[in-house]
C-alpha cells in the first residue's frame, strides 16, 4: 500500500461553534488529493462553511461524504446540490424519526458509556424507519478529550449485556445494514444479526497514519480520530511536510505490529482488526506500553 498520502481523511470542521481557517485546511486536503472525504459538521458555524468548502475540495474529485449533527435547520443543506453522501448523526437518548429529513438513507450513532445504555432502543427505531443503514462508529478520542478530558468507552460486560437486548428484540434487519467501526461491538451483534452486522460490517485492518488521516476543527492532523497523538496544523504546515514527518513514520510502524493483548499468534489475523487507538485505553492492555502516549489536543488556536 502506498502510504505517501492518506486515501481517505476525516476533517471535524466544527466543534462547539469553533473552526479553523476552513478555506486553507480545505486547499490542503484538496492538495493531498484523498479519495474519500469524510466530514464532519456540527452546527450552523460549520454549515455555512460548507460551498467554500464543497468548492476547494471538489478540485481533486474526491467521494465526499458528510455526516451532519441533527440541529435546527440542518436538513436545508440537501437542497443545495451538493454531490455528496449525507450521514445524520442522532442523539442515543431520544426519537429520531421525526426529525430526519425526507429521503434520509444513513444515521450515526457514537456508542460511548453514557449513550450504550439507549442502544437497544436505538436500534430498535431504526429497525421501523426507511433508513437503510446505521452506522456505529468509534468514540472520537480527540473530541472527547477536548470536551470531557477523557476517552468515555463501553466497559467490555456492559457492550456486552447492551449486544444481548439488543439480540432479544422482536424486530427484523431484513434489508437494512450496519456499519460497525469497533471490532468487539460487532463480534457481539454478529450473532444476533449475522446477515447485517456479520457479512454486511465495514472494518479492516487499523489504517491510522497509513491510509487515513483525522483533521480536527482547528487544523490539526492526527493518525486518526481514535489515536490523539498531534502531528501537526494545516495551519502552519502543508499535509506533505506533515505527512512525511519522522512522528507519523514512527506511528505507521507501531500500529502494523500485531497488539500483544490479543494472544496467540494462530488469532492474530482476527486482531488486526481492533483499533489500535483505543486499546490503549483498555485497563491491562500491554498494547498500551507499545503506543505512543496521548496528547490531549491543542485547543484555543483560531
Amino acid at each position: 500500500m502506498d502510504t505517501s498520502k492518506p486515501m481517505r481523511v476525516r476533517w471535524d470542521v466544527d466543534f462547539r461553534g469553533r473552526t479553523g481557517r476552513t478555506k486553507r485546511i480545505a486547499r490542503q486536503i484538496h492538495e493531498a488529493s484523498p479519495r474519500v472525504v469524510e466530514l464532519r459538521i456540527e452546527g450552523e458555524k460549520g454549515l455555512s462553511e460548507l460551498p467554500a468548502i464543497y468548492t476547494e475540495i471538489h478540485k481533486c474529485n474526491p467521494r465526499v461524504v458528510a455526516t451532519v449533527s441533527l440541529f435546527p435547520g440542518a436538513a436545508s443543506v440537501t437542497q443545495r446540490g451538493y454531490s455528496m453522501d449525507f450521514i445524520w448523526e442522532v442523539d442515543a437518548r431520544g426519537p429520531f424519526r421525526g426529525l430526519l429529513p425526507h429521503g434520509a438513507e444513513a444515521i450515526s450513532v457514537t456508542i460511548d458509556e453514557d449513550s450504550l445504555a439507549h442502544f437497544p432502543d436505538v436500534l430498535e427505531e431504526f429497525a421501523g424507519s426507511d433508513v437503510r443503514e446505521l452506522h456505529l462508529p468509534n468514540v472520537n478520542a480527540v473530541r472527547a478529550l477536548a470536551e470531557v478530558g477523557h476517552v468515555p468507552l463501553p466497559q467490555p460486560g456492559k457492550l456486552q449485556e447492551a449486544a444481548e437486548i439488543a439480540s432479544r428484540l422482536p424486530v427484523s434487519l431484513v434489508g437494512k445494514r450496519l456499519v460497525i467501526h469497533d471490532f468487539f461491538l460487532w463480534k457481539h451483534l454478529q450473532a444476533a444479526f449475522p446477515g447485517e452486522a456479520g457479512e454486511r460490517a465495514e472494518f479492516s485492518e487499523c489504517r491510522a497514519a497509513s491510509a487515513l488521516a483525522y483533521v480536527d476543527w482547528e487544523g490539526n492532523v492526527y493518525p486518526c480520530e481514535s489515536l490523539p497523538i498531534r502531528l501537526g496544523n494545516l495551519q502552519e504546515r502543508t499535509f506533505e511536510k506533515i505527512w512525511r514527518s519522522p512522528a507519523r513514520l514512527q506511528i505507521l510502524e507501531t500500529v502494523r505490529a500485531v497488539p500483544d493483548a490479543c494472544g496467540p499468534r494462530d488469532q492474530a489475523p482476527g486482531c488486526l482488526y481492533v483499533c489500535r487507538g483505543l486499546l490503549r485505553d483498555v485497563p491491562g492492555s500491554p498494547d498500551a506500553a507499545q503506543t505512543p502516549r496521548t496528547e490531549r489536543p491543542a485547543t484555543g488556536r483560531s
